[in-house]
């Protein structure tokens, strides 16, 4: 058989025969044999770019993940073969309940029962664990509010792992969780591995990973809340492929950075410490120690204690959101000092935001948290401030959205990492299924 290539991806240098996928160009040459090593990688690419559309859109057929991922029909239609051999997708009817495999015409989804994963959030007062199927759906939950702030290494794992356990009974048939990902308020090494600061911890530099993973055989990766926040967003049609940010305004400032296709990680920790930019020297005292951080003055605390004059006052519970709608509420009926605080609140953010915008081209910003309740009052100084820090005011036309349930966001950026691990795990596996297929 005569054997036609095509190039699909540059930078690793693959070519491809058509019957694994590929449209021959006009003026390509037939007859490039591919070493297997290279062969191996372009199947493994193709098989992600299924699962990815398949993220993306819940059901599609053979004919539209083709159309959708450039692939022929018949490599498509290969690849969803060694698929549905291995349970990693289902057949499913129009309303979506599975039916029995080789109906011709009938849509593929993702396969729930393939692997489960684990997410847990660790913040102020709160510790919170989901387990979740491979579609993304909460087989089971658990959660206690306490204060976890005495808690050494041993003592946090053994917390993870007693609510890790309870949210498993909802669910007594699912296989173990393959990932685990741990959101955190504070940072985080690089290699996700450890918690080197929290606000909910005084103990420091705990490792978190090697000892869950041990229990429980999962891989395990530990991130900061904020940063990892963009993660909720991979699969939307509206943000494929474009750069963005989130921003958490509530009880810390913080954002989440995703550029050029992947989240931003630091070299040595979770590094997008966005409300820890100094925004006045010497300033309002911060809950890190410092003075003058654009969380000290945005901040759900900082407005709070600006708002009722307790200059300097670190709160030691959580602020909550119907406090915070109270003082919302107070500032758009005309009180001057609740009405001030916001502004203030507001200039510090665009002021940062402008020095950012310096630093790289302005991108859209998807605010959270209680800030995103308050937007109407936050929003007017925010682009006041960016006008006036950065270059002839580049950026103040930035788009905002909102995205009101920030906990709700968390869990799914949490999930959505994990889910993409998994991806690669099973599409890194699928090499024999789908040269039997093809």
């Amino acid at each position: 058989m005569t054997a036609i290539f095509r190039r699909v991806n540059m930078t690793m240098g693959l070519w491809l025969s058509a019957e694994e996928g590929g449209r021959p160009r006009p003026g390509e040459e037939p007859g490039i044999m591919l070493a297997k090593t290279d062969a191996d990688a372009v199947r493994v690419h193709n098989r992600r770019a299924v699962i990815d559309h398949l993220r993306r859109t819940g059901i599609a057929t053979r004919k539209a993940i083709s159309a959708a991922t450039g692939l022929s029909v018949s490599a498509a239609s290969a690849i969803t073969t060694g698929m549905l051999r291995a349970d990693l997708i289902v057949e499913v009817d129009e309303d979506e309940r599975a039916s029995r495999r080789g109906r011709p015409g009938k849509s593929l989804g993702l396969q729930g029962a393939a692997a489960t994963v684990a997410t847990a959030k660790i913040a102020v007062g709160e510790l919170s664990v989901r387990l979740c199927d491979y579609r993304g759906v909460t087989l089971g939950a658990a959660s206690c509010e306490r204060d976890i702030a005495d808690l050494d290494q041993d003592g946090l794992v053994a917390l993870l792992m007693e609510l890790l356990r309870e949210a498993e009974t909802a669910s007594p048939g699912a296989p173990p969780p393959r990932q685990i990902v741990l959101a955190v308020q504070g940072k985080t090494d690089s290699n996700a591995r450890r918690i080197l600061w929290s606000p909910t911890l005084k103990a420091r530099n705990l490792e978190i990973a090697g000892p869950l993973s041990a229990l429980t055989g999962a891989e395990v990766g530990v991130f900061n809340d904020c940063s990892l926040m963009p993660e909720a967003f991979r699969w939307k049609p509206d943000f494929v492929g474009r750069d963005f940010a989130t921003l958490f305004i509530g009880f810390g400032v913080g954002m989440g950075l995703r550029l050029g296709g992947s989240t931003f990680q630091g070299q040595r920790s979770s590094a997008v410490e966005f409300g820890h930019i100094n925004h006045i020297p010497g300033g309002a005292l911060c809950r890190c120690g410092n003075r003058g951080c654009v969380e000290a003055y945005a901040g759900d605390y900082a407005i709070w204690r600006r708002a009722y004059g307790r200059t300097d006052e670190i709160p030691t519970r959580r602020i909550s959101d119907e406090d915070m709608h109270r003082l919302a509420a107070l500032a758009r009926s005309g009180d001057a000092a609740a009405l001030a605080a916001f502004e203030e609140a507001g200039t510090a953010i665009g002021y940062s935001l402008g020095r950012m915008f310096t630093l790289i081209d302005p991108l859209p910003i998807v605010v959270t948290g209680a800030g995103a309740h308050a937007m109407d009052l936050l929003e007017p100084t925010i682009r006041a401030g960016i006008g006036d820090s950065a270059i002839d005011g580049v950026g103040v036309d930035t788009p905002f959205s909102r995205v009101e349930d920030v906990d709700e966001l968390v869990f799914e950026a949490a999930a959505a990492k994990a889910l993409a691990a998994v991806d690669g795990e099973f599409a890194g596996a699928g090499g024999a299924e789908t040269r039997e297929a093809a």
